[in-house]
């Protein structure tokens, strides 16, 4: 008996439970959430419309602001690389649309670009090693003696072979070196699929602007390469260094992720021995990196070096900027920020 009333007293309270539930939640409970949960559903719409509005403000004004500085282009290069050549030197990663607007600036500041190299993944893929020491070997009989150091690791002896072949501080030839032996060593590094080489080279540089890619590292970007460190870190770092020290200077531009851990930027930034005279600028693929690239050719050929952009720890967002006029000439002895490779010293 006391088993059946204990059943019974609890089938009775789970029924009442469920019919007190079933009240409430067809009553007075019912437009009470109903209500909250609309509500909750429009302020999350209202929300998401405002956050909408804010980004295309946003992205509007970010073009607007891009589209004035562009506009602004020619005041601020116009006459900087009178009667200066550089070599563009893309790295690999590096977008066309990212190159184009630096050659076209180069060109609005008076200079003129002699060719473009791209740099493949070769140069620095660990399976490439034998092509790399083969590239070197083949070079050293077909060129004059010298013009292949035989000190130094692969990664060096290749960057001074590039550099030598697209760079003067001369500015047009040099000395001991014709332009078929500067177009048989590319052809030899083409060849070795180790650079791409667009259209013919016009001649070797004054100077070299070197193009850095996005750092997946830092962005998460798929199509990018692999982060720059160990032994690739070395191989850009020492090719920036060649071709500053065999030209009249060298540039690195790449987007603010290169700037960050695993970026070519860091890896030279954080080299005292070439950051001192390699210039670099943080803020590439924008129009404003696009003008700074342009003013520090013009610092680096004058015998300056700085870093620029907004990481932390450059020296300014850029080199000092003067208005121009489309007629004017380049300034003797252009601001640098710093002196470089003994000048002065």
């Amino acid at each position: 008996m006391i088993d059946f009333r204990y059943h019974l007293v609890s089938l009775i309270s789970v029924f009442l439970a469920l019919a007190v539930g079933i009240v409430l939640g067809a009553g007075p409970l019912q437009n009470s959430i109903g209500t909250q949960l609309t509500e909750q559903v429009n302020q999350l719409r209202a929300d998401r419309d405002e956050l909408r509005e804010q980004l295309a403000t946003s992205t509007a004004a970010v073009t607007h602001r891009d589209e004035f500085t562009l506009a602004s282009t020619p005041a601020l290069v116009s006459g900087t690389l009178t009667g200066r050549s550089v070599a563009v030197i893309e790295l690999p990663g590096v977008e066309q649309d990212v190159v184009e607007p630096l050659t076209e600036a180069i060109a609005t500041a008076g200079g003129s670009v002699t060719g473009r190299i791209r740099i493949t993944e070769n140069w620095t893929a660990a399976d490439k090693e034998a092509d790399r020491t083969g590239a070197l070997s083949s070079l050293t009989g077909e060129l004059p003696s010298g013009y292949v150091p035989t000190d130094g690791s692969t990664a060096e002896r290749l960057a001074q072979v590039l550099a030598t072949s697209t760079v003067t501080s001369a500015g047009t030839t040099l000395t001991g070196t014709s332009s078929t032996d500067a177009a048989k060593a590319l052809n030899g590094l083409s060849t070795a699929e180790l650079i791409e080489v667009d259209g013919d080279l016009n001649g070797l540089a004054s100077g070299a602007l070197l193009v850095a890619p996005v750092n997946p590292e830092a962005t998460g970007a798929a199509q990018a390469t692999a982060p720059v460190t160990g032994e690739v870190a070395s191989a850009y770092v020492a090719l920036a260094g060649r071709l500053d020290s065999t030209g009249g200077g060298a540039v690195i531009t790449g987007p603010a992720s290169s700037a960050a851990s695993g970026g070519v930027l860091t890896a030279i930034r954080e080299d005292d021995a070439v950051s001192s005279d390699v210039s670099t600028v943080d803020t590439g693929s924008t129009a404003m990196g696009v003008i700074t690239a342009v003013l520090a050719l013009e610092e680096q050929l004058s015998g300056g070096s700085g870093s620029y952009g907004f990481a932390e720890g450059v020296d300014e967002i850029s080199p000092p900027i003067t208005a121009r006029t489309s007629t004017s000439e380049p300034e003797s002895g252009s601001s640098a920020n710093s002196s470089k490779k003994g000048d002065g010293e």
